[in-house]
């Protein structure tokens, strides 16, 4: 039995599980982590009256033979890579205050709400 407490971290655990699980992970790995982010979000949906208001976030970051770097979010979580000392992002936010993510958001059936202190929450 799955049990979900609606935590990012439950978010990252239930992705990188999925992304291992994934037979195609070795011959393409990036599909491997979509698919995984994809299974994640039905999980969450199929559990949602379970979990209460609120959503996650996650990010996903899988080195390969030490070669290849993949990296994947959702929501604003962002990876980071330290270079020489210097912060490289590797990521993009997923905002919801920003007009195409607000769009994906309502086009999806989900909503944005303005909290008060102008803190967005989704749906």
């Amino acid at each position: 039995m799955l049990a979900l407490n609606g935590s990012s971290i439950t978010c990252n655990w239930l992705i990188v599980v999925d992304v291992f699980w994934q037979a195609s992970f070795w011959k393409d790995p990036a599909s491997a982590i979509k698919e995984a982010y994809l299974n994640t979000d039905v999980i969450i949906l199929n559990n949602a009256p379970n979990l209460g208001p609120g959503g996650s976030t996650a990010v996903t970051a899988i080195l390969i033979d030490g070669k290849e770097l993949l990296v994947a979010n959702v929501g604003d979580s962002r990876a980071v890579l330290s270079r020489g000392g210097v912060a490289e992002q590797l990521s993009i936010d997923h905002e919801p205050g920003q007009p195409t993510e607000r769009d994906n958001i309502e086009n999806r059936g989900g909503f944005v709400s303005n909290m008060p202190g102008n803190v967005l929450q989704l749906s």
